[in-house]
């Protein structure tokens, strides 16, 4: 079965409560026109310190979605696990799981941005370790035993909510299969795939890991006429391109694209597309393994 998603981010060049109000209860209408349509999936992430309204509360942003829905899967792609109080969060994914039957999937990752950390109070330094305890306390929360009894009374998930552990690096393998969590990685990184692999054989864990495909076919908006959405919307998608691309570091994931700087390198790149509906339907039917469709 092809996986559906649809993106949001929120973000705005205006940065301005007016249209974010407008983005915010459009993402809500076409999450709902989506589920009407047979999509799978919305995703979001997070970030702090944009000046332009990214969103920055997955959790919160995800159960918008779910309590308008009743069939979507909510995916947080990703939490910055570090920036959170592991209690808190363990019982907001506690609260959305049972409000939603199961219907929150959480990836929690490192982040790559230091500004983030710092309007956090947070030690950049020190966010592996911050990882491993943020994990640790919210498996101990979930389950209800020794310390952490009578934290969370209990989830609908069983034993717990839905939990990836995201990222690209071979310590990202090492802490899923430490804490025997799915992995969810940023790229198509078969090698760190199959580092983790072994890693759950040791352990007697069956793996479960989440990575695009081979094939990077980037975001694609479906429009009858390409040329004209391109002269439409263009001005909007270049912003999105440049200001992420803007945040990259050697741990960016593959939608950066560092250095960007014009509407012409954006479309070269492939990562935004413009597709009419019969474009993509033939580009599903040939495909073998075409991956999530964003």
């Amino acid at each position: 079965m092809l996986l559906t998603v649809l993106r949001f981010n929120f973000a705005s060049p205006h940065g301005e409560p007016r249209t974010q109000s407008k983005l915010l209860n459009a993402a809500l209408e076409m999450a709902q026109w989506g589920e009407s349509h047979g999509i799978i999936t919305v995703s979001v992430d997070e970030h702090h310190a944009t000046g332009h309204g990214w969103s920055c509360n997955p959790i919160m942003a995800a159960s918008m979605f779910l309590a308008r829905t009743s069939t979507l899967i909510a995916s947080v792609d990703c939490s910055l696990g570090p920036l959170w109080n592991p209690v808190r969060l363990a019982e907001d994914i506690a609260l959305v799981d049972n409000m939603s039957r199961g219907r929150l999937h959480t990836t929690v990752g490192l982040g790559y941005r230091t500004v983030e950390y710092d309007a956090m109070g947070t030690d950049f330094s020190e966010r592996g370790k911050l990882m491993d305890g943020l994990l640790e306390r919210m498996l101990s929360v979930w389950s209800g035993a020794g310390r952490d009894a009578g934290i969370c009374t209990g989830t609908w998930t069983r034993p717990h909510p839905p939990l990836y552990v995201g990222g690209g690096a071979r310590a990202t393998a090492r802490r899923a299969a430490r804490f025997r969590l799915p992995l969810s990685l940023a790229d198509h990184l078969p090698d760190v795939a199959a580092y983790y692999r072994a890693l759950c054989s040791e352990v007697g864990m069956t793996p479960l890991i989440i990575m695009p495909g081979p094939i990077n076919r980037g975001m694609i908006y479906l429009h009858e006429d390409p040329d004209r959405a391109w002269a439409e919307f263009g001005d909007h998608i270049l912003w999105e391109a440049v200001t992420y691309g803007e945040w990259s570091t050697d741990q960016r994931s593959l939608m950066h694209l560092p250095g960007v700087q014009t509407l012409d390198q954006v479309k070269a790149s492939g990562r935004y597309r413009f597709l009419t509906p019969d474009q993509l339907l033939a580009e599903v039917r040939d495909a073998e393994n075409y991956g999530p469709l964003v």
